[in-house]
């Protein structure tokens, strides 16, 4: 979640400052010294950037301020503006805390501190508790939630701003402090504090303590409040919190309706929680091209803001990318989108979540990402020994990688995440990806993950959330060897997961035919229903998620059908396809496949012919995927041929379709 605070601090360094504090302790600026100073050239400089600002030409207003620090470097109001303006126009946050520390220095040399009792009137008291005000924001920004709050309580000892009451209670939240900070944001409200933003972190306080009705009552307050302001507000966040909240319950269609709708307004990408979360939410549902479609919105919009830096979101963006390209069924980009996310610079300040909670996301995925691509390697067919034996080798380092990511990702759990809260399904602001947490949760002791499981669940009745529940206790027990609690787990949850609940659903099926396997003996098929259980259960995760079936090493059980004429070609491809990620299906079974692989040439020439594959749905009748290329039956442009087929038959193909949207209550008139 994010804080709704308001992007012009300029318009409130002209707010009244508390009454006390209106007293004189210094004497205006001699004409002498203001000569020195650059005279009124330089408070006509900083007078035309100020209007420049509220004109929202920010980058001529830059201009300005830096010719007037070129003329009077001693003074602290050029060296303060110029800190707001990297503070809100850029958000380069360490240049700006620069200016404003320079600021402080040069207002302390002129006027004193306010530890020394400081009584000021006029220009410079406002300027003092603006400077305050944007230190406190500043630090706020760098994640130093505790100078940010040392800031503040210098401001609130001598001023009164209406935005103050929100950005307190943030903070302490931000600390931990959570019914402190209830107890500040509902006093600022009896007090007259800026409604839209103290509403909006009330509800973020309440949704922390799953008071979710109460929470959605605030943010709808906000949304109002912020509405009312025309051009001037920002009801894009307090309507991406109340679609976080939406999402706890599992009302996944007002969470979406939530998000759709702060993306329509003027502010909906300011930040990037309601495009994330939106993306999320369409990954769970395997909606990934919307997904990704979202994302580039985002960034698209993002980028016509012109001055902006992406610091508050350039780990966040490579994160969802990366888990879109791993899901989407490749591998390799999403290693590196992932090492990106860890390695990127990354603000927390403004959003609920913080840097401990984005790695340990970010670690669990990487490490999907590394076993998925030795199982990649493990289907691909080779042109030399040499080569496969350099791909067989890799394979086990690969799958080293991702045990010893899921370790550090586990011990950071443990370590670092308040006892790991997130673990409670959908906790807000979390950055997990829920459906496949399970296996990061595997190497826990049963006992242990057990009785977290229940002491944090005690009070929650959340159906959906009992499901993802069971499938971590079973994935577990697939770990350590016991198939038959585990599979007693899985059949629970699959009672209770829903037909939107794609991906999980996927993850499911993918454990339970793990488990289905080892609990078998090894030279045993089983019964001929079992096998056709089996295949039923194959063909539905294929349906669902191609990727998931390849990276768990399932083979798709195909009818094999070839063109009449017989080549060696065609023959070669086909022995190969049968060798990598496709299995013949056996036909005395008392079931039937619904995928038929077709391998089919048409000639061209004496020396060339197109070599046509496709992978037929028999009960839709329709084509899954298909590949034509032009070949001379060179051994190495067959092999080609086969690893690009395997490629696009388990990656994504298409999304499911979207379901009709209710009407968002919440922003309703009232």
């Amino acid at each position: 979640m994010k804080q709704n605070w308001r992007c012009l601090l300029l318009l409130l360094s002209l707010f009244l400052a508390h009454p006390s504090a209106a007293q004189t302790r210094s004497p205006s600026i001699s004409a002498e010294d203001s000569s020195k100073q650059g005279g009124q050239s330089v408070d006509q400089l900083i007078d035309e950037a100020q209007n420049l600002f509220i004109q929202e030409k920010s980058i001529d207003a830059r201009s300005k301020l830096l010719k007037a620090l070129e003329l009077a470097p001693n003074d602290y109001r050029v060296h303060m503006h110029l800190g707001e303006y990297y503070l809100i126009e850029v958000a380069h946050f360490r240049l700006a805390f620069k200016y404003l520390r320079k600021a402080e220095e040069l207002f302390e040399n002129k006027y004193g501190t306010d530890f020394e009792n400081l009584m000021l009137s006029g220009g410079p008291w406002q300027d003092h508790a603006n400077l305050l005000y944007l230190l406190a924001e500043a630090r706020l920004n760098l994640d130093n939630y505790q100078g940010a709050l040392d800031t503040l309580d210098r401001f609130a000892k001598l001023y009164w701003r209406s935005s103050y009451p929100g950005t307190r209670a943030w903070i302490l939240m931000k600390l931990k402090r959570v019914d402190e900070a209830i107890r500040v944001a509902q006093a600022g409200l009896l007090r007259g504090a800026e409604s839209g933003r103290t509403f909006n972190i009330l509800g973020i306080l309440m949704s922390v303590k799953h008071s979710r009705q109460l929470s959605l009552d605030a943010f709808a307050r906000a949304i109002q409040a912020e509405r009312a302001l025309g051009r001037y507000g920002q009801p894009a966040t307090p309507l991406n919190n109340a679609g976080e909240v939406y999402r706890e319950m599992f009302q996944d269609d007002l969470a979406e309706a939530s998000w759709i709708q702060a993306l329509s307004y003027d502010d909906g990408c300011d930040h990037i929680l309601p495009s994330l979360n939106l993306a999320v939410l369409y990954m769970d549902e395997l909606r990934l091209f919307q997904a990704e479609r979202i994302l580039d919105d985002f960034q698209a919009c993002f980028a016509a803001k012109g001055t902006r830096s992406d610091t508050e979101h350039r780990g966040l963006l490579a994160m969802a990318r990366g888990r879109l390209a791993l899901r989407k069924g490749d591998p390799d980009k999403a290693i590196d989108l992932l090492t990106q996310a860890l390695e990127r610079q990354q603000w927390f300040g403004k959003i609920g979540t913080n840097a401990n909670d984005v790695q340990f996301s970010v670690l669990l995925t990487l490490a999907q990402a590394y076993t998925a691509k030795a199982a990649v390697l493990r289907d691909r067919v080779y042109s030399s020994y040499a080569e496969e034996a350099k791909a067989r080798a890799l394979i086990p380092w690969l799958e080293f990688r991702g045990w010893w990511l899921n370790r550090r990702a586990r011990n950071l759990a443990i370590d670092e995440l308040d006892e790991f809260e997130d673990l409670e399904i959908r906790n807000t602001d979390t950055m997990l990806e829920y459906p496949t947490l399970g296996v990061g949760l595997s190497g826990l002791p049963y006992r242990a993950l057990k009785a977290k499981i229940e002491q944090m669940t005690e009070d929650d009745k959340r159906a959906v959330a009992s499901a993802y529940y069971d499938l971590y206790l079973g994935t577990n027990f697939l770990r350590s060897g016991d198939e038959s609690a585990a599979l007693s787990r899985f059949a629970k949850a699959q009672a209770k997961f829903r037909e939107i609940d794609r991906m999980v659903r996927a993850e499911l099926i993918a454990k339970t035919l793990l488990g289905r396997e080892e609990s078998r003996w090894f030279w045993s098929a089983g019964s001929d229903e079992q096998q056709c259980e089996d295949i039923r259960l194959t063909q539905e995760l294929f349906q669902l998620l191609p990727s998931h079936l390849r990276y768990h090493d399932f083979y798709l059980p195909v009818v094999l059908r070839k063109a009449e004429t017989e080549s060696e070609a065609m023959d070669e491809v086909s022995e190969l396809l049968l060798s990598s990620r496709f299995r013949r299906f056996d036909s005395s079974l008392p079931c039937s496949a619904r995928y038929q692989l077709v391998v089919n040439h048409h000639d061209r020439g004496p020396d060339q012919f197109d070599l046509h594959l496709h992978l037929e749905d028999r009960v839709k009748g329709s084509v899954v995927a298909q590949l034509s290329k032009t070949v001379s039956g060179d051994e190495e442009q067959l092999l080609e041929l086969t690893n690009s087929f395997v490629d696009k038959v388990f990656s994504h193909r298409s999304d499911p379709p979207p379901t009709p949207l209710p009407k968002l209550e919440i922003i309703a008139t009232k």
